[in-house]
């Protein structure tokens, strides 16, 4: 049986000096593991402190 399911990346860095992509490859790597499709991207560097994160929202 096979569900149809979205997957959505969400990366994330603190700050500006940092780089949000860092992980993207080892969660496409891990997806690709399980047999899954991302399918859509959403990155920005905003603190996890802060609500105002419109990337996480979107």
């Amino acid at each position: 049986m096979k569900t149809n399911i979205r997957i959505y990346g969400y990366l994330r860095a603190s700050t500006h000096e940092q780089d949000a992509s860092r992980a993207k490859n080892e969660l496409l790597k891990f997806a690709e593991e399980m047999g899954l499709q991302i399918a859509c991207w959403f990155e920005e560097n905003e603190s996890g402190a802060q609500l105002h994160r419109p990337e996480l929202f979107r």
